[in-house]
């Protein structure tokens, strides 16, 4: 009876790969966290007065237009001339999801640098204003007024 019967099967050895992959994704998010915490955000430096009434805004996509202390404009970190502002709005505006319309509904961010010249803070909202865009807000650092 022993010549026909089967043998007994030998287990053959497994290799449990959940702990492997936990210990892979720890290190995939220890690497993530540890790579944004070591990026810094490379903008325009300017010094923007304080306010006490200011409100926070957090919008990532939202349009961005700087005047440093030397009265340089820069749009979405890119220099850019005040006469030609308007064109280069609406250029940036017809690359991005919805358009003028939707730039006009979120508006604009103007980092006006403290030491700025008034005129040509002026001569940026004017420029906004011929294209359609009238509503924008002027960035301010917390805190109380000097």
């Amino acid at each position: 009876m022993r010549r026909f019967a089967r043998p007994p099967k030998r287990k053959s050895p497994r290799i449990e790969i959940i702990p492997m992959v936990d210990v892979m994704f720890l290190l995939l998010v220890f690497y993530v966290l540890s790579s944004l915490a070591l990026s810094q955000h490379k903008g325009i430096e300017v010094q923007l007065p304080s306010a006490q009434s200011g409100q926070a805004s957090a919008a990532p996509q939202q349009v961005i237009i700087t005047v440093n202390s030397k009265g340089e404009v820069y749009l979405m970190e890119r220099p850019v001339a005040v006469e030609q502002l308007g064109v280069q709005l609406q250029e940036l505006c017809q690359q991005r999801p919805g358009g003028m319309e939707a730039v006009q509904k979120e508006g604009v961010i103007l980092n006006a640098d403290q030491s700025s010249q008034m005129r040509q803070t002026v001569s940026v909202m004017d420029q906004m204003r011929q294209v359609g865009v009238y509503n924008f807000a002027i960035s301010t650092q917390d805190g109380a007024r000097p």
